[in-house]
């Protein structure tokens, strides 16, 4: 992620050298990186922004500072954030132009609230729950199966719906449920090679399935759902290919030909068996 490690503190303008994106407000979303970047602190209580900590769930506030919160610029950003393959990385500030990466997070839903605008007016202000991606990083993949069925049925919720409901619970469960099923099919899909170079995973796992590493094409990290055509099954010499070698923005588009010449082959076997 750039050598962004939890807890470091630098300045919000070397984060936007590092990344991009606009200097002021608090969600800034560059162009040119796979993030949108997250800013919080104490000063956007007046704008009537209230951001906290319950349990494990971050509760943030979209932007807009006057009349209805609106699903455009940067809270559609972040409601469509995994659809989008974008990654939320939150920073918190901790002196004036200073920040804090607290670190990935994921959006497992949103809901309305009643809060007032800058002019002191209540409106509708929208609120979104974040989790640590780390959370999701952890999961565990079902155990790998080369059935046709078997695949069939997980790529289908390795491909499911995408879209932000306000139903913070269903919506964590699904996105949870992806997650998990986009790492068992791509393991599966790639019957124990590496589907970069080719060679046989180094070795066995305590359950008896043959190591390789899930990679996520078009993203910094490596966690939390995106797509079976935007992510690969890689040897973790690849893997660290794909994320620091000097030629990693070239390797991944490389990643990225073979991974649809790989699905273009799964819907022929999955769907014409």
């Amino acid at each position: 992620m750039l050598e962004l490690t939890p807890g470091q503190i630098l300045s919000r303008a070397e984060v936007h050298k590092r990344f991009g994106g606009q200097t002021q407000g608090g969600i800034s979303t560059p162009k040119d990186k796979p993030v949108i970047l997250l800013f919080t602190g104490e000063q956007g209580e007046k704008y009537g922004y209230r951001d906290e900590w319950r349990g494990d769930t971050f509760f943030y506030t979209g932007e807009g500072r006057l009349g209805d919160m609106q699903f455009v610029r940067g809270n559609k950003a972040i409601r469509d954030h995994v659809e989008s393959g974008k990654d939320l990385l939150l920073f918190k500030y901790v002196a004036p132009g200073k920040v804090q990466f607290i670190g990935a997070m994921v959006c497992i839903g949103y809901e309305i609230v009643q809060a007032p605008d800058v002019t002191g007016t209540m409106r509708r202000a929208i609120r979104f729950h974040l989790q640590p991606l780390s959370v999701l990083e952890n999961l565990e993949p079902e155990m790998f199966s080369t059935r046709v069925e078997d695949l069939r049925k997980v790529r289908e919720i390795a491909r499911g719906n995408r879209t932000m409901r306000p139903e913070t619970r269903e919506q964590r469960r699904k996105i949870f449920e992806r997650s998990k099923a986009i790492k068992t099919y791509v393991l599966s899909r790639a019957r124990g090679r590496c589907e970069a170079c080719g060679t046989e995973a180094p070795f066995l796992t305590e359950k008896g399935q043959p190591y390789l590493e899930v990679h996520h094409i078009r993203r910094l990290s490596d966690g939390g759902p995106d797509d079976p055509a935007w992510t690969i099954a890689l040897c973790p010499n690849c893997h660290r290919r794909a994320h620091y070698s000097v030629d990693r923005e070239q390797f991944n588009r490389e990643l990225r030909q073979k991974v649809l010449a790989i699905e273009a082959e799964m819907e022929r076997i999955l769907f014409e068996a």
